[in-house]
């Protein structure tokens, strides 16, 4: 085989490979120096929509060698960023990642960085990176803190200037001893303790990033075109859910309505928010808080759509449904009541957090709902045992 191939046939066997829908077809684009490697951006033209994926290999090895796990590169990486290195002692890829690659850093022998390689590439800073900067400029406790950045430049024939230019890599800072919100919200629920506290705290913590984005990024008051937008958005979504799943399509007549209710209120201000907020986005660091990571936003969403100014509720919206799914999948004596408590407790919390978005509480229902709807597609196709959950919520949503 030839080296396109050869590259092809590792990068489909990637966690973070996203085109497990059907047969790629792989070219290469382009390949750059990187530091002790060579940076190939290889383009996947199979699928709905062109994927263009970005293969650092580590030069003078035989076969493909990925350069994440070459500390000359990591080290050289961080270098490019302008970070300083000189106390460097290793690094080692984290194994969870799913859609890209995080790869921890030492310095004098503790953990301290994370270099994230973004590995599917799009035109223009990732939100990560544009979030994460504002907000640690902001000096906001609710994030780690940003370090640095790295972009690339590449080939575009679709583009006036022939050229594309976007986010390769970025770092931040290594909280020690963290656990993700989930899988503490999961296991609180599955043996019946109490979990209104984390839920206050981290109703402070959303609230917080929701103000010092109000205040650091651009944002534009909301129109009735963006309420309708939302309306065709929400519909189509509801008919996709009823037909794939009858239950939903039971209820449909009774959804649409609170939708046609939601979208004559008058629309709120629109703002950068996380855009795909859930326990699982969300670290509880040992006597410090929360800390809300991964700012790409969605990822079924296309990035330039990621990079619009957006409604906070949706955020909130998600976290409510996030409760619930803790509440459900933990089981314990009453679920659902676990899981209303979280939700209030939120709420209150949110709510006193002075420059957060204020809570309209039908267009959060409608929002609730969209999210619900959302989640009997997934639910539906991929795991039907789990369908209830979803039903549960746009139930409770109606009621």
């Amino acid at each position: 085989m030839g080296f396109v191939e050869d590259v092809g046939t590792w990068i489909v066997d990637r966690r973070w490979y996203a085109g497990k829908s059907h047969e790629p077809r792989f070219r290469l684009l382009d390949a750059q120096p990187a530091p002790e490697a060579t940076r190939y951006l290889v383009m996947d033209d199979a699928g709905s929509a062109p994927i263009l994926y970005h293969v650092p290999l580590s030069a003078g090895r035989d076969g493909v060698a990925d350069a994440a796990d070459d500390l000359a590169f990591v080290v050289g990486t961080l270098a490019e960023m302008g970070i300083d290195t000189s106390r460097v002692s290793g690094a080692r890829v984290f194994t969870g990642e799913q859609s890209n690659t995080s790869i921890v850093i030492d310095e004098d022998g503790q953990p301290t960085t994370i270099l994230k390689l973004f590995r599917t590439l799009h035109h223009g800073e990732n939100p990560d990176v544009t979030v994460q900067r504002a907000l640690s400029d902001a000096g906001s406790p609710y994030v780690p803190r940003f370090l640095g950045s790295l972009d690339a430049t590449w080939p575009d024939v679709g583009r006036p200037e022939g050229t594309a230019s976007g986010t390769i890599a970025f770092a931040q800072e290594f909280l020690p001893g963290v656990r993700d919100g989930w899988s503490i919200a999961v296991e609180a629920a599955r043996e019946g303790r109490d979990f209104t506290e984390a839920a206050h705290d981290l109703g402070v913590a959303v609230a917080g990033v929701h103000a010092a984005l109000a205040e650091s990024l651009p944002g534009r008051p909301g129109t009735p075109r963006d309420a309708a937008t939302a309306r065709v958005v929400w519909r189509r979504r509801l008919a996709i859910a009823s037909s794939e799943a009858p239950a939903v399509a039971t209820r449909r007549a009774a959804i649409d309505a609170l939708y046609d209710f939601a979208v004559q209120r008058q629309w709120p201000r629109l703002q950068r928010i996380h855009g795909d907020l859930h326990l699982g986005q969300v670290l509880a660091v040992p006597n410090g808080g929360w800390r809300l990571v991964d700012f790409e936003g969605e990822p079924l969403r296309p990035m330039t759509e990621r990079d619009e100014p957006d409604i906070p509720l949706r955020d909130v919206a998600g976290m409510l449904r996030s409760f619930d799914y803790a509440g459900a999948v933990g089981g314990g004596a009453d679920p659902a009541a676990w899981a209303l408590a979280c939700r209030e407790a939120f709420l209150a919390a949110y709510r006193g957090i002075p420059g957060a978005a204020d809570i309209d509480d039908v267009l959060l229902r409608a929002l609730v709902l969209d999210k619900a709807v959302y989640e009997s597609i997934y639910e539906s196709r991929n795991r039907p045992d789990w369908l209830p959950i979803p039903l549960a919520g746009i139930d409770a949503a109606l009621s």
